[in-house]
C-alpha cells in the first residue's frame, strides 16, 4: 500500500489558494481570504508572516485596479498616480519582508525554511511588481496609438523585451498561477501586434497563426473555463466578471479579424459559399464589406478599392493568400506592384488603374497625413478619385466614373476617414482609457 503524502503546510495552501483566485480575476475573494487569515493570526503581528499577509491585501487590491486599466485615465495636475504609489509601496514592503526573513533565518542552531521560503517569495514577488510597472509603461504608449509617432515596430519591441527580461522571473511553484496569468497576457497581446504588423505586409498564414494564438490564449485566460471543480475548491459563488483589460484584449482581437476580413477577402471568398462567409462577417464588430457595399449603392461609386504597395518589401509579393515558402517569385512590376488587395464591384478597374497609380506616387506627402482625403479630376476620362492611406502601403480608393464630384463632398469623405480609421484600429487603442469612445 503506497505511503500517504504529507499533508501540505497550511500556510502553503492559504498563498496557492490566493495567487489562484488572483489569476482569475477574484480580487475581492483574493483579499477577503487575506484579510481572514491575518485575523487569525495575532500573535505573528510583526513577523514575517503577518507582514506578508498584510501586503498581500495591498497586492489584491492593487491588481483589481490594474485589470481595470483605471491607470490610463486622465491625470490632473497634482494628482498622483495612485496604482504606481501603491506598486512602490508594495516593492518596499516586500523588500522589507524579504530583509526580515534574511536576518530571522540567520539565528545560529535553528533551522527557519519557513522564513527563508517566504524571504524567496518576496524576492519573487517584487520581480512581479518591476514587471506589472513595464507593463503599465507599455499600455500608456498604446493608448496613444495614432497621436503619437510610436509605431506598432516600436511597441512590439518593447513588449518582446518584457517577455524576455521575465521569462525566468518569479518561477516558484506557489507563483505560477500569477505567472501564467502574466505570460498569457503578454504573449496575447504580442501576437495581436504581430498579426496588425503582418496584415500591413498582406501576410496571409501569418497574420492567421497570431490570431489564431491569440484566440487559443484568451480561451485558456478566461476563468469561466476552469473547472467546477477548481471553482468549488475557491468558494466562488459565481464566475467573477471580465475585467476592463481582458474585454479590451478581446474587443482589439475581434477588431483585427474584422479587418483580416477584408484584407484577405478574396482568399476567404474561395474556401466558402458566398452566403456563408457574409454571414460569418457580419459577426464582426464592424462588417467592412458590407459597409462598402452599402457606401457603394447610395452614394453612387463606381468602384471602391484598397490598393497595396509592394516595392521595397523585404520578400517578393507572392499575391493573395498561401504560398510554399520555398516557391520561387518574382517581384511583380508595373501595374501588378500595385495589386487591389479588395475591389468592389469585380475586379479592379483596369482603365483607372495607371491614375490611381499616378495619384499615389505624386501625392503621397499629402496621403501620409492621416485623415487627409485627397481629391483629383480628371478632365480627359471625366472621373473623380478619392484617396486616404490605410496604413504606409495601404491606400482606400473610391473612383466615380464620368461623374464629377466636390473635393468638400461629406458623405464621401465621412466614409473614407472612418473606414480607414477603423482599419488602423487607432479608435481601439483609445478605448484603453477608461471612458474612451469606439
Amino acid at each position: 500500500m503506497a505511503a500517504a503524502l504529507p499533508p501540505v503546510p497550511e500556510e502553503q495552501a492559504f498563498l496557492e489558494t490566493f495567487f489562484q483566485c488572483l489569476s482569475q480575476f477574484a480580487f475581492d475573494k483574493a483579499k477577503e481570504l487575506s484579510e481572514k487569515e491575518r485575523d487569525s493570526h495575532d500573535a505573528a503581528f510583526g513577523s514575517s508572516w503577518g507582514l506578508l499577509l498584510n501586503s498581500l491585501g495591498h497586492l489584491a487590491f492593487s491588481e483589481k485596479m490594474y485589470m481595470s486599466l483605471m491607470f490610463l485615465g486622465q491625470k490632473w495636475f497634482g494628482r498622483k498616480d495612485n496604482l504606481r504609489s501603491s506598486y512602490s509601496v508594495l516593492l518596499s514592503e516586500l523588500k522589507k519582508i524579504e530583509e526580515h526573513a534574511a536576518s530571522a533565518s540567520d539565528y545560529p542552531g535553528k533551522v527557519r525554511t519557513p522564513e527563508r521560503i517566504l524571504g524567496h517569495l518576496c524576492g519573487q514577488l517584487c520581480q512581479f511588481l518591476t514587471a506589472r510597472t513595464k507593463m503599465m509603461d507599455f499600455y500608456e504608449q498604446l493608448a496613444t496609438m495614432g497621436s503619437q509617432k510610436t509605431t506598432y515596430e516600436d511597441l512590439e519591441n518593447v513588449i518582446t523585451e518584457i517577455i524576455q527580461a521575465h521569462q525566468k522571473s518569479f518561477h516558484h511553484p506557489i507563483l505560477s498561477p500569477l505567472k501564467n496569468a502574466f505570460s498569457l497576457e503578454c504573449d496575447i497581446v504580442h501576437n495581436l501586434l504581430l498579426a496588425q504588423m503582418d496584415m500591413a505586409q498582406l501576410k496571409f498564414l501569418s497574420s492567421l497563426i497570431h490570431l489564431h494564438d491569440a484566440h487559443s490564449k484568451l480561451a485558456s485566460w478566461m476563468p469561466a473555463l476552469q473547472s467546477r471543480e477548481q471553482s468549488k475548491k475557491l468558494g466562488f459563488s459565481r464566475q467573477p466578471s471580465m475585467p476592463a483589460l481582458y474585454q479590451w484584449l478581446v474587443r482589439y482581437k475581434a477588431a483585427l479579424v474584422a479587418k483580416f476580413s477584408l484584407y484577405f477577402y478574396e482568399t476567404l471568398s474561395k474556401q466558402a459559399p458566398p452566403g456563408d462567409l457574409k454571414a460569418l462577417i457580419a459577426k464582426t464588430p464592424v462588417d467592412f464589406y458590407a459597409r462598402i457595399v452599402t457606401f457603394h449603392k447610395k452614394s453612387d461609386a463606381s468602384h471602391v478599392s484598397a490598393v497595396f504597395d509592394t516595392s521595397g518589401l523585404e520578400e517578393p509579393y507572392r499575391g493573395p493568400g498561401y504560398h510554399h515558402p520555398l516557391k520561387i517569385v518574382e517581384s511583380p512590376t508595373g501595374l501588378d506592384s500595385y495589386p487591389a488587395v479588395f475591389s468592389y464591384p469585380g475586379e479592379r478597374p483596369a482603365a483607372h488603374w495607371p491614375n490611381v497609380i499616378m495619384i499615389i506616387n505624386d501625392r503621397a506627402a499629402e496621403l501620409g497625413h492621416i485623415d487627409k482625403v485627397v481629391h483629383f479630376y480628371d478632365k480627359q476620362v471625366q472621373s473623380t478619385y478619392f484617396l486616404a492611406q490605410i496604413e504606409p502601403r495601404l491606400t482606400f480608393v473610391v473612383i466615380f466614373d464620368n461623374n464629377k464630384k466636390s473635393e468638400r463632398d461629406s458623405y464621401v469623405c465621412n466614409f473614407i476617414q472612418d473606414i480607414c480609421t477603423q482599419l488602423r484600429c487607432t479608435k481601439i487603442f483609445s478605448t484603453l482609457k477608461p471612458g474612451g469612445k469606439s
